[in-house]
């Protein structure tokens, strides 16, 4: 008699209780240590991470995070410091985010750890809080054994690495853990509550997706079937409301982007666009499904926009509206897996470019809110394949490990930009803006050779690419090689009339290649574009000094120091040329108006000490040549005037040290040298006598 074979029993990807009350609670608690655990110990790796890509704009710069501006300012000015009805501004206001960064930076000034702390905390909560959504969503829709494993695949999937890691992706973080408390409150009581009310609009306030809470809201009470009309219209108003006061604080302007942010967006074929706005919404749920090939900016040649019927990224739309049908089709089937797509989609709505232009093509930060829906839908499919697959446990560790392994790593690339954009161009060679960001790097840490390389590349990529003809002139014309420099920014001010430092440079390399007049005129294209350019007044001094007109020269330096009164080169060039002109009394009037400026210049204090000696105030000038030699001791310049001063004051043995001194630094300092061999002699002569 043959034996049956007992079905073997789903596998249940968390601990449930077995007896009693007290022992589910324990349960529970374990599952929470395991989610918090997973939740912040992937992240571990870019907790010392520096300050890259967006954050220096978003946080470093940002007058109201640093304290240049009042911290009221806030809720008038966009995401990124500038006033928010400029119609320059990004139109991203996200006034929690904001006062969150600043709250960091009162605390930890420019120490990143504690940045990094607050987001993987944040990433904790809002992960703890996922898992109390779905249990209430276990609930509702009468389907259990779903929320752990989606919560686990949600703590550590790497897609999140761009939210958590960096710190610019905070505004996603808050967005979401304020989307799903609100989300738990409606679950919990139905009805329009002021709590509710209250983390929408804060949601949307750290980011503006957080909007689309309401809609998500409205699918489950239309998934469970509890809607009536009058509770849909409430919360259609309350849409209507929040969306109204945010669209009011824009000045109920969009933010202008270009065709270098989201090139899709600006095809002039209306089928192109929608073709092309197909497939980026395929490759936002590739990134979902596949998170191995990521990248920190997707755009300017890393996704070629589709131009062809022969190309098969056409079928997007196809492909598209396929999942839409078998999505209608079998919405009855499973309530939660049905409302895991509708979350995913309506979460993702405000960056899909059917209501407006948004500023990329492909984004990892703008999925996280998202990426619930999806992990929901996962934790449905686990559950049916436990019930048909006998290896169904055995798949889900290994993607677990692999999510965990690459989370990691992911996380631990966002520590440097030169780590950042070194991985993003492994997955994007084709992008001319890593290109440009890996030359600039490069550039700031002295490696002018392989800047030089990448912004040639960046420039082969996109030869209109102007930013990068600007930086890549300005960093030859440091080197010497002025013609090509001119060249190159003469091509960048011929693609975009109105780039005010381009304008500048090629002044720069026009005035070092003697061309005097077309600097001047390039140097005046830049001011009239950029008036309060206080180091394009500076360059404008150094231009008609260099062609003798040196009241022009001190006419333009000393506007520089009234625009930026930090400028120390105009102060130098300003006391330099005024000495030299027997000005010493304008010298020392200024004086005290530079010294408060710019307190610590050695340049300043040496020429300020110069001006003393010159009208025989001694003791004034050893003070400000002692100060100048205490910032800048390795100068021998600075000794060796210090040895004349001595000199003529007739402390002759001090002036012999400082004299050795400053040749100890450069033997061949003529001052040193001529004065030094003047004291030698007039010590033989008055040791032989008459």
């Amino acid at each position: 008699m043959k034996k049956h074979a007992h079905p073997k029993a789903p596998i249940s990807w968390e601990v449930t209780p077995r007896s009693n009350k007290e022992k589910g609670k324990s349960h529970e608690l374990r599952n929470l240590i395991v989610i918090i655990s997973l939740s912040v110990l992937p992240y571990s790796s870019c907790l010392f991470g520096d300050f890259v890509f967006d954050d220096a704009e978003s946080i470093v710069n940002n007058p109201i995070v640093n304290g240049k501006d009042s911290l009221i300012q806030i809720f008038s000015r966009d995401f990124w410091g500038h006033p928010i009805a400029s119609p320059h501004s990004h139109k991203s206001y996200r006034p929690v985010t904001t006062f969150t960064f600043w709250l960091n930076y009162q605390i930890h000034g420019t120490s990143t750890f504690g940045y990094h702390t607050f987001n993987i905390i944040c990433h904790g909560i809002a992960t703890v809080l996922f898992y109390k959504l779905a249990r209430e969503l276990e609930k509702k829709f009468n389907i259990f054994e779903i929320a752990f494993p989606a919560t686990v695949l949600f703590a550590v999937h790497p897609v999140h690495t761009e939210a958590v890691a960096n710190m610019t992706g905070r505004a996603e973080l808050l967005m979401t853990t304020f989307s799903m408390l609100a989300l738990i409150s409606y679950l919990k009581d139905p009805e329009m509550n002021w709590k509710f009310i209250c983390f929408v609009v804060l949601s949307t306030f750290c980011k503006e997706q957080g909007i689309m809470t309401i809609p998500i809201a409205i699918c489950i009470t239309m998934i469970a079937g509890t809607w009536s009309k009058s509770k849909i219209l409430q919360l259609a108003l309350l849409f209507s409301a929040v969306g109204l006061l945010r669209f009011s604080i824009n000045g109920f302007q969009s933010a202008k982007f270009t065709k270098l942010d989201n090139p899709a967006a600006f095809l002039d074929s209306r089928f192109y666009r929608v073709v092309n706005y197909s497939y980026i919404w395929l490759y936002h749920i590739y990134l979902l499904v596949v998170p191995t090939n990521l990248c920190f900016d997707y755009s300017m040649g890393c996704i070629s926009p589709i131009s062809s019927l022969y190309d098969l990224r056409v079928l997007s739309p196809v492909l598209i509206s396929i999942l839409a049908i078998i999505g209608v089709t079998f919405r009855n089937e499973c309530r939660i897996l049905t409302f895991g797509g509708l979350m995913g989609a309506l979460a993702f709505l405000p960056s899909s470019n059917i209501f407006f232009t948004v500023g990329f093509s492909v984004a990892e930060r703008i999925l996280y809110l998202p990426s619930a829906g999806f992990c929901l839908m996962c934790a449905v499919v686990l559950k049916k394949m436990s019930s048909h697959c006998k290896n169904a446990d055995l798949i889900a560790l290994t993607i677990l490990l692999l999510s965990i392994s690459k989370t990691y790593k992911r996380s631990g690339e966002w520590n440097s930009e030169l780590s950042l954009y070194s991985s993003g161009l492994q997955v994007c060679p084709m992008n001319a803006k890593i290109h440009y960001n890996m030359g600039k790097v490069l550039g700031d840490n002295g490696l002018t050779k392989d800047a030089v390389k990448n912004y040639w590349n960046a420039i082969k990529l996109d030869p209109s690419y102007e930013q990068a003809l600007n930086n890549l002139g300005n960093l030859l014309e440091k080197s010497g090689d002025s013609k090509t420099a001119e060249s190159l920014l003469a091509r960048a001010v011929t693609l975009r009339p109105n780039f005010a430092v381009a304008w500048m440079n090629l002044g720069i390399s026009q005035m070092n290649l003697k061309k005097y007049q077309d600097a001047e005129k390039s140097l005046k294209n830049s001011l009239a574009l950029r008036p309060r350019s206080a180091h394009c007044l500076f360059n404008l001094g150094v231009l008609y000094q260099r062609t003798n007109r040196e009241l022009l020269a001190m006419s333009a330096w000393r506007n520089a120091t009234r625009v930026d009164p930090s400028h120390t080169q105009s102060w130098t060039n300003l006391f330099v040329v005024l000495d030299h002109l027997n000005q010493c009394s304008e010298v020392l009037q200024l004086s005290p108006e530079a010294l408060s400026s710019v307190p610590n210049e050695s340049r300043v204090h040496m020429q300020i000490g110069s001006c003393f000696a010159k009208q025989n105030d001694f003791g004034k000038a050893e003070q400000h040549i002692l100060t100048a030699i205490d910032l800048h001791p390795t100068s021998a310049l600075y000794h060796a005037n210090l040895g004349v001063l001595f000199q003529r004051m007739e402390r002759l043995a001090e002036a012999e040290t400082e004299y050795r001194v400053a040749l100890m630094i450069d033997s061949e300092n003529i001052i040193a040298k001529k004065n030094l061999r003047k004291l030698e002699n007039h010590y033989f002569h008055n040791s032989t006598g008459p």
